[in-house]
């Protein structure tokens, strides 16, 4: 019998993301069953006689303009789009064959003028309901870089579907399975035309996993199917251009990121600078020129590379044209401020990402990174004909190479389209920068030799700016310093708190999250006392937003205040805030626990000193504790320092508490001679301005 362990009904279908992810706790996900007719339909189309030089081209309108109308339309499943060579395969996925048919409908028009020019022969058509599936968890598709996926389709012609059953319950309990225990598969399916065909498709998250189950194919048909099966298949292998399903990622392309597809750069390098002026150059740059190009349609990330008497500028857009349009929007300033300060005009080099990396935020702040630092190559005389053989290499040897070795934090290959090439490194220390041009120098040498033009043009330093449009940093990273105002109520009625927490929700909160400067805002309920945190860029925007919400405070929460709060003002220094995944949640955390702790008599001359103790010695085994938040510390230029910590759980946040003690016992005796008193509990607020909005990432924030 075939397994019946899931079901593809219209109903069912929208709650595939949480089904794999109950699935995803066994040890692999099987998503294998009988299929009655219109479960689900499948439609592979094969193409044949296709000119290998308008595959890149197929891709790109499939994905524009033909995926979109499969999206939109009814009982939509899943697509892949496999170009190899001069083959071309097309697999869709719908509820039924009634809703497949309708969606081609709609495509027609598109088709016809825009793809069918470019597949000059009909296809190989098998159509009809699967009968086994297995598509990888959610949680997995989520977690793992499928920058790209391999895949195998297999057509099998005149093929005896007198023991179809047979051989279903074969693949299903036999070779997915073994499938399976290898690594990196993706999905799997197979299904039958009902009459003479058969179609297998495989994916896997590389080439190197395919072709290590080749050898499972083979065996298992060798043993089990040779009496049905009595010629060899159609095979088509390669890397697939498309992989989009209704219910992942909202049906968004999973091989396809803002990194890998469409991005235009544009490398500016410059001599002769004074490097007396460097620091002015970073400054202006960070602090004008930027949020230019930040508000600019498109922008997708900058970097800003001073070195001795060289100043290298990279800047990355969607297209071209955004890129021209941000220039216009600042050429006044950059010709009033930035251009007396370049003597030289600059050699630049403009056009397409060919290749990229950029690091998961959470493993950046996990690395604890105190500084960036970059290589920037341009090799003039590039032969354009080795671009993809090159790109291929790159991508497939040299960064894993980096990345296996550490310290990368992003990575980016760009080619004008006629004759540079240009490759920009940046590593998360000077050591990693030269570990990573070690083995450059090795991979060159030994892919890369009888191409790469010698004696690139070369920049390298420590980053002065570096910004990204949409990366997890959890943290407004606007300015050197934050303004904190902790506030510490007692004398509460316990029976007051959930109302105290409800109008500062609906009430008080958007009143500061409209002010300037608003940067992050908690709430911390403890019995009969509560404490607030709120974080602005200056003393004098927090001031301001106290004065907007005078009015709400007066007549809401203050009649449940009896007692006037305990109060330490100052500039905030950020150690840790982890990395979120959107601003309306905690980095996935359902609840947050947070310690607030005052030493008084501090002495603060020694201030820095205690802070950078507190990064290397406390902040570590605060990390050890698990689930941690965020770690500040706040001093209010007197005698007060303010420690905040807070953690996804009560038991790590209460575990901090002595980690605290400790830690101020051994490091902090000689300048901090009284206990802390404080305030700990769970927070009953945590909001924050700016999240996942990729502020400057060399900033104060980073020196933590």
């Amino acid at each position: 019998m075939r397994n019946h362990t899931f079901s593809w009904s219209r109903d069912l279908r929208v709650l595939l993301a949480l089904s794999l992810l109950l699935l995803s706790a066994l040890p692999f996900t099987i998503v294998a069953q009988d299929m009655m007719e219109g479960e689900v339909f499948a439609s592979v189309r094969v193409y044949d006689g296709v000119d290998p030089l308008d595959q890149d081209d197929i891709v790109r309108l499939t994905t524009e303009g033909f995926l979109p109308i499969m999206r939109g339309s009814d009982g939509f499943v899943g697509y892949y789009l496999l170009p190899a060579g001069d083959t071309l395969a097309a697999v869709s996925l719908f509820d039924s064959p009634e809703q497949a048919s309708a969606s081609n409908e709609k495509a027609r028009d598109f088709v016809a003028e825009n793809l069918a020019p470019l597949l000059p022969n009909a296809p190989t058509i098998v159509e009809g309901a699967l009968d086994v599936w297995f598509l990888a968890a959610d949680d997995m598709m989520q977690d793992q870089d499928y920058g790209s996926l391999y895949a195998a389709l297999r057509v099998y012609d005149n093929y005896d579907l007198t023991n179809r059953e047979e051989a279903v319950e074969l693949v299903d309990t036999i070779f997915l399975p073994q499938q399976q225990e290898a690594d990196g598969l993706f999905s799997y399916f197979t299904m039958d035309d009902g009459v003479d065909r058969v179609a297998a498709l495989t994916v896997y998250d590389s080439e190197e996993n395919a072709l290590a189950a080749n050898k499972l194919a083979a065996d298992f048909v060798a043993e089990y199917m040779t009496d049905w099966i009595s010629e060899e298949p159609t095979r088509i292998n390669g890397s697939l251009g498309l992989a989009a399903f209704a219910a992942v990622n909202e049906g968004a392309n999973l091989i396809d990121d803002a990194m890998d597809d469409g991005v235009f750069a544009s490398v500016r390098v410059y001599d002769g600078v004074n490097p007396a002026n460097q620091d002015e150059i970073a400054r202006l740059t960070a602090d004008g020129f930027l949020p230019i190009m930040r508000e600019s349609d498109g922008f997708v990330g900058y970097y800003l590379l001073p070195a001795g008497d060289r100043l290298a500028a990279v800047s990355l857009f969607d297209s071209a044209g955004q890129a021209s349009a941000s220039n216009a929007k600042a050429r006044d300033f950059v010709a009033e401020n930035l251009a007396p300060l370049l003597p030289n005009p600059p050699i630049i080099v403009e056009g397409a990402v060919e290749v990229s990396y950029v690091t998961d935020a959470l493993d950046m702040m996990d690395e604890g990174m105190t500084s960036l630092h970059a290589l920037l190559a341009i090799y003039d005389g590039f032969d354009m004909a080795r671009l993809d053989e090159t790109v291929t290499l790159v991508d497939s040897v040299f960064l894993p190479d980096l990345r296996e070795n550490g310290g990368l934090f992003s990575y980016f290959g760009i080619s004008d389209g006629v004759d540079k090439a240009v490759a920009l490194r940046i590593m998360d220390s000077e050591a990693s920068l030269q570990r990573g041009s070690n083995i450059a120098a090795d991979f060159v040498a030994e892919y890369l030799a009888d191409w790469l033009p010698d004696d690139p043009l070369q920049v390298s330093g420590s980053l002065a700016v570096a910004a990204l449009a949409e990366i997890d940093m959890g943290a407004n990273l606007i300015d050197d310093s934050v303004f904190a105002s902790v506030r510490v109520y007692d004398g509460i009625d316990p029976a007051d708190q959930d109302e105290i927490a409800r109008l500062t929700d609906e009430g008080f909160l958007p009143i500061i999250r409209e002010s300037d400067g608003f940067v992050g805002y908690y709430f911390l309920t403890a019995e009969d006392m509560l404490a607030t945190v709120s974080l602005f860029d200056s003393a004098e925007q927090a001031s301001a937003s106290n004065e907007a919400a005078r009015d709400f405070i007066a007549e809401n929460l203050a009649p449940l205040l009896p007692n006037p709060p305990r109060i330490a003002e100052g500039p905030l220094s950020m150690n840790y805030v982890a990395g979120l995944r959107g601003s309306d949640d905690h980095a996935g955390f359902g609840e947050l626990y947070a310690s607030i702790r005052f030493y008084e008599g501090f002495d603060l001359t020694h201030f820095a000193e205690a802070n950078d103790l507190a990064i290397s010695q406390l902040l570590p085994a605060l990390q050890e504790l698990g689930g941690l938040f965020a770690q500040f510390a706040l001093n209010d230029g007197e005698d007060t320092v303010v420690g905040i910590s807070i953690f996804s759980s009560e038991e790590a946040a209460l575990a901090a508490n002595d980690v605290g003690k400790a830690f101020t016992t051994e490091h902090l005796a000689d300048w901090a001679p009284n206990p802390p008193t404080g305030v700990a509990g769970k927070l009953a607020i945590a909001a924050h301005a700016e999240i996942n909005m990729g502020e400057n990432l060399v900033s104060a924030m980073m020196e933590g």
